[in-house]
Order: structure tokens, then sequence, then C-alpha cells
């Protein structure tokens, strides 16, 4: 099972080169759920970590229904993403009605794929109407990996859900859980055979300059269960 941090800083990059994080999905501004990271950022966080480097690309907080002006921009995005030597991109669109946006996912996707950058679907996902159906359309338009709590706050109450389409992927796309995994649930995602688990490493309101800002304690104690 591969080990995604979530991160938004140098210095939580710092962390995850020290504790061997396979990946790592570099965003800005997490208090937002995460916000496509500048260029500085990026290059700040390349040089510090050296695994793999995939960025969210949101331009915006809020929904996941985007205009055509929002479109162009996340593609700008995506080909900085390649520019910079990166390994993906992470990214999610819906319709009004709460449906997939299989269209302009698919474009994003392709664009993606021409610059040789893996992809994937995140957490737009557990606003989806028709989960099982969104995730059908990600594995037709070809997507690496979708992030996903099933559908619920926090994964570990999701799971059911991601059994689920683990079993319906049949390893055509890897499924990653994501939000509240922590050191009690996460050996619970490895018994159903996950691909992978997502979490921060931060400790939440504390300054990056202090040396409680990374939750190492948290860190060690998911490594450690899923060794």
């Amino acid at each position: 099972m591969k080990i995604e941090f979530c991160i938004e800083t140098e210095t939580a990059a710092k962390a995850a080169q020290k504790f061997g994080a396979d990946r790592i999905e570099l965003c800005q501004s997490l208090d937002k759920d995460g916000l496509t990271p500048s260029q500085d950022l990026i290059k700040r966080c390349k040089s510090v970590y050296h695994g793999e480097i995939h960025i969210m690309v949101r331009p915006r907080e809020g929904n996941f229904i985007y205009s055509n002006e929002e479109i162009i921009q996340m593609k700008k995005e995506i080909k900085l993403a390649h520019q910079l030597n990166l390994n993906g991109v992470v990214f999610g669109l819906l319709l009004k009605n709460g449906e997939l946006d299989t269209l302009q996912s698919k474009k994003l996707h392709n664009y993606a794929k021409s610059f040789k950058l893996e992809t994937t679907f995140h957490r737009a996902f557990d606003n989806c109407k028709n989960p099982k159906n969104a995730f059908n359309k990600l594995i037709e338009i070809g997507f690496d990996r979708l992030l996903t709590s099933g559908q619920k706050e926090k994964a570990i109450n999701g799971i059911e859900l991601i059994k689920e389409l683990k079993l319906i992927s049949k390893n055509e796309i890897e499924i990653m859980a994501g939000s509240g995994v922590d050191e009690k649930n996460a050996s619970a995602f490895s018994l159903i055979n996950l691909d992978a688990v997502h979490f921060s490493i931060h400790n939440k309101d504390v300054k990056e300059s202090s040396t409680k800002y990374i939750n190492e304690k948290k860190i060690s104690a998911i490594m450690e269960k899923l060794s």
C-alpha cells in the first residue's frame, strides 16, 4: 500500500522526504480544501522532496462546477506541472445536477496524458449523485487514481463503498482513501487491499515555524501500522 502525504509547505515536503512518503499531493490553502500551489512553492518543495509529486489543480475554492475560463486556467496549471517535471495532477469536475462532468473531465485527462502526467480524480467524487456510475466513467476515461472517502465525511465511515469500488475496479484504476485516516483506522484500509491512503501531516492551528507543526507521532504510527 502506498502512502501519500497531503501537504502545503516546504517544511511538510522535508517531512515527507524524512519519513519516506511514496507520494505527496501538494496544495495551497488546505483550509479551503486545497487549491493549486504557486510555482514558487512547487519549486521549493521539489528541491527537498524527491519522491512522486502530484499537484492539486483547483483554481478557486467552492464547488467543482467550472466555467470555460476556469477550464482554460486548469489547462495552464496542468501544463505547468509538465514544465516543472512533476509526476501528476489532481482534479475533479461535476455538473450542476451532481453528476460527473464527463466531457470536461475527459478533456483535462487527455490534456494531462499528452504530457505523460498521471491523473487523480479527487474527492469531488464524494459529491457525485450516482457514485458507481461515476466510478465506471472514470475507468472509461482512463484516470489512474481515485481519491475518496466513500461519500462520508471520514473515509473509515465510507469503507463499505470503498470496498465495493475496489471490487468493481478490477485493478483498472487505483483507489486511495482520504479524510480522517489515522493510526487508529489505517490498518482497516490495508485489510481490504486498498492501493493507497492519503492524509494530512500538519497539526492544525500550529505555525509552520513551530517544531510541533508536523505531526510526527501520527506519521510514525500510521507507517508502523502499514509496514
